[in-house]
Parts: structure tokens; C-alpha cells; sequence
């Protein structure tokens, strides 16, 4: 398959959120993989 669930997962988040404009509302291990 090549990717794993989870990193497709955070891909999406990425995309769904920017977080510049939504710290704080995602979870501190999230944040850290967003930026």
C-alpha cells in the first residue's frame, strides 16, 4: 500500500486545518506533527 493509515490521516489534517489559525485546538502531539 505504501502509506500507512495514519500518516494518510495526518495528510488530510493538513489539508482540513491550518495551523497557524487553529492552535490550540488540536491535541499537542498533532500540533507538533503539523509543523
Amino acid at each position: 500500500m505504501g502509506k500507512c493509515p495514519m500518516e494518510e490521516f495526518y495528510n488530510q489534517i493538513r489539508q482540513w486545518y491550518n495551523p497557524a489559525k487553529h492552535v490550540g485546538m488540536l491535541p499537542a502531539p498533532v500540533e507538533k506533527m503539523l509543523n
